[in-house]
């Protein structure tokens, strides 16, 4: 369940194919769970997607547009979370790549305006990716996420095995079918839900940010 309940008045229902695509998601090198980097970390930014406290995606921020735009675009049901581990706590799985949970999108939402509101409000920002696009879709569904060690490793084997191109890296968006998408969603739903933990851990990091704004 999210901890922030949104209003949904404005959202529209969601029916997606039984496809997953895989979306690139910086995470925290320092926490126990691997949370989006949301103290730029890895210095590529302050991330606040997936936004697991409010079950969406492109909704609090306006991040990834094009690809989000795209995978409503394809009808795909679900959005695997892959991410390259960097943490210390499993050096075992060390610059391995990792689906560390799932979206199941039910409800979209094209918040270009929203987006750009909150930037005239504010224009000392960076301007939104969505100024340049026609539309900047926001998806909302249930999410699920777990730790590391139950994360499903994903290799160039398995790609090349399973009959997709491409290798593990940062810029991989792969489509994948029922059948490999049932088998990534049955290994990580065979494993603890550790949602409220990831939230637990970006609250944290907020009022660390808070902390250091005030200073």
């Amino acid at each position: 369940m999210p901890k922030i309940q949104i209003n949904l008045n404005g959202w529209e229902d969601y029916r997606g194919n039984s496809t997953g695509t895989l979306l690139y998601v910086e995470t925290s090198r320092q926490s126990a769970v691997p949370v989006r980097d949301q103290l730029n970390e890895n210095g590529k930014g302050y991330f606040y997607e997936p936004n697991y406290e409010t079950s969406t995606y492109g909704f609090v921020s306006c991040t990834n547009v094009k690809n989000i735009n795209a995978i409503v675009k394809n009808k795909s049901r679900y959005i695997l979370f892959g991410t390259r581990y960097g943490g210390a706590t499993h050096p075992e799985l060390k610059n391995k790549y990792l689906i560390i949970g799932y979206m199941e999108i039910i409800k979209t939402r094209d918040v270009r305006t929203r987006h750009i509101q909150k930037f005239m409000l504010n224009p000392s920002k960076d301007k939104p990716e969505s100024m340049n696009l026609s539309k900047d879709i926001a998806v909302y569904g249930n999410m699920r996420f777990v730790d590391i060690e139950n994360a499903f490793l994903l290799t160039d084997e398995h790609l090349k095995e399973w009959g997709y191109t491409g290798r593990t890296t940062r810029q991989l968006k792969t489509i994948f079918d029922k059948e490999h998408l049932d088998l990534i969603l049955k290994h990580l739903d065979a494993a603890p839900d550790m949602t409220d933990e990831y939230i637990a851990t970006v609250d944290e990091y907020k009022e660390v940010l808070e902390e250091e704004n005030e200073a």
